[in-house]
């Protein structure tokens, strides 16, 4: 594998140029003190370039690069902690997240386990975006910082919607043309023999279903289902030419999600969109609230109905009505999700990382691999990391849930309260994306899960955002604006600047 590698990088030409600017990226990554940038721009390459770039190559090593980004920042600022002789200190919930990840490294030498390559492969799976719940609960300790990423999700998204929107005039043949990855997936070969991401015509023609800018069909939608509520927020406090903006973004991710030709992305924007609503709902800012849920309504069925009837998004979209809901989840998710009762009992301790997902697939058990159902988050953790990793996880996600439905709707200040429901809000839509595939994996959805989680954790539980005006005002004062390494954040900056 790592002389692959090697001759990847020593090619001649364009892929060896962008081989060495990536690592310049990933050294400033590591050197650079404002982890705000840093996060940023990790942000803009996960939610612009991460998905293409592995389609557009076919290389199965190009997913390492977010790999690579991430622990070049977490290490840095590591390095940079212990170098000042500063004390760490856990986050609150960090003790689940630590649980979560020591029930993985045992795994690895679970007796069932398919090998060291696919153990560690495995473990790459479950643990790449674990160290952004420390970076988020670090750095995004500032209301400009939680408006700054609101942006960067609703940017990224749009970016998405209209990539999704060119895919969807395409042929499966023109797709096909983007890249080796886009080949497999549309002709069903590789990973996807038998599953070819397309969609059928009634006349038995096949028609494209877009990606996006993320690597499977639907990426579009995911990511607009991720910013949805942070567009909501942005409509509520944006000024200037910010305002201006909103309505062609706003297009943008009515776009993603009309064209995505996936009914999964439109339940998740639904849901996302829905608890964005019941976290911020007050009789004082109801009519505001209204007005933006009115926008994104008239939007999004603005655009369906310019796409036409042909559309394949629509068509689908008429099986999941509310009265065919749950007859059609039933059908298409029912079998896979009374599994996890049948993996639990068999299988209590899983099979080890690198059983499925994957890593499953490359480096597992293919005959075991192709027998398994993995249709579900909870069918995948219990396969991998048995009861207890999937029972830590479980218990992490709902107290975050519990704790943004309590706590949110109780904070007086608007923006505040809007800029935590964006981040907040697509977790409940994630939550419910679990029963139809594996969330904590994957791009942009593994991510945002850690990092909205360690964010919210500091927002909710170390700053108790959530009491009264004078005691909130109190735990800001200086003496309490520490990163969790213990070291006192710059006062001439603070909260914007976390110096690491």
């Amino acid at each position: 594998m790592s002389d692959q590698i090697l001759r990847e990088l020593l090619s001649p030409g364009p892929p060896a140029l962008a081989v060495i600017g990536f690592l310049l990226f990933a050294c400033w990554c590591f050197q650079h003190r404002r982890v705000d940038q840093t996060l940023a721009a990790l942000a803009l390459y996960l939610g612009l370039l991460d998905g293409y770039v592995k389609l557009s190559t076919g290389s199965p090593f190009v997913t390492l690069a977010r790999d690579v980004l991430v622990i070049a920042i977490a290490l840095g600022v590591l390095l940079r902690t212990t170098a000042s002789q500063q004390r760490l200190h856990l986050p609150p919930l960090g003790g689940f997240v630590l649980a979560f990840a020591a029930i993985v490294a045992v795994e690895l030498f679970n007796p069932s386990a398919p090998g060291v390559r696919a153990g560690l492969a495995g473990a790459r799976q479950h643990l790449e975006f674990v160290p952004l719940f420390f970076l988020g609960y670090a750095v995004m300790r500032s209301e400009s910082r939680l408006r700054k990423l609101a942006i960067i999700l609703v940017v990224c998204a749009a970016a998405g919607g209209v990539v999704s929107f060119i895919q969807s005039t395409l042929t499966p043949a023109e797709l096909a043309d983007w890249g080796p990855g886009y080949q497999q997936r549309i002709y069903g070969t590789g990973a996807f023999t038998g599953a070819g991401r397309v969609a059928f015509n009634d006349d038995g023609t096949i028609a494209v279903r877009p990606f996006g800018l993320g690597s499977d069909l639907g990426g579009g939608a995911f990511a607009a289902a991720l910013a949805l509520p942070a567009l909501m927020a942005m409509l509520m406090w944006a000024r200037g030419g910010l305002r201006l903006a909103i309505l062609p973004m706003a297009v943008a991710l009515a776009l993603a999600v009309a064209t995505s030709g996936s009914r999964a992305g439109i339940v998740i924007a639904f849901v996302s969109v829905t608890a964005f609503a019941l976290l911020v709902a007050t009789s004082r800012y109801a009519s505001r609230l209204a007005v933006g849920l009115a926008l994104a309504a008239v939007l999004i069925f603005a655009v369906f109905q310019q796409l036409g009837p042909s559309n394949s998004t629509a068509k689908r979209a008429t099986t999941i009505t509310p009265t065919r809901f749950v007859t059609t989840y039933k059908r298409e998710r029912g079998s896979s999700v009374a599994k996890v009762g049948e993996y639990a009992v068999r299988y209590p301790l899983g099979l080890g990382v690198g059983s499925v997902g994957a890593a499953g697939f490359a480096f597992g058990n293919r005959e075991q691999y192709e027998q398994l159902n993995t249709e579900t988050l909870w069918n995948f953790l219990v396969l991998e990391v048995g009861i207890p990793g999937m029972a830590v996880f479980i218990i992490l996600l709902l107290t975050v849930l519990a704790l943004a439905s309590t706590r949110i709707p109780r904070v007086k200040d608007l923006t505040l309260r809007l800029n935590l429901a964006a981040i907040a809000a697509p977790l409940f839509a994630l939550l419910a994306a679990s029963f139809a595939g594996p969330t904590t994996i994957g791009v942009p959805a593994g991510p945002f899960l850690w990092f909205a989680m360690g964010v919210l954790s500091y927002w909710l539980i170390r700053a108790r955002v959530d009491l009264d005006p004078r005691r909130q005002a109190a735990s800001t004062r200086p003496r309490d604006r520490r990163s969790p390494a213990g070291e006192p954040l710059d006062v001439g900056h603070a909260p914007e600047v976390v110096r690491v």
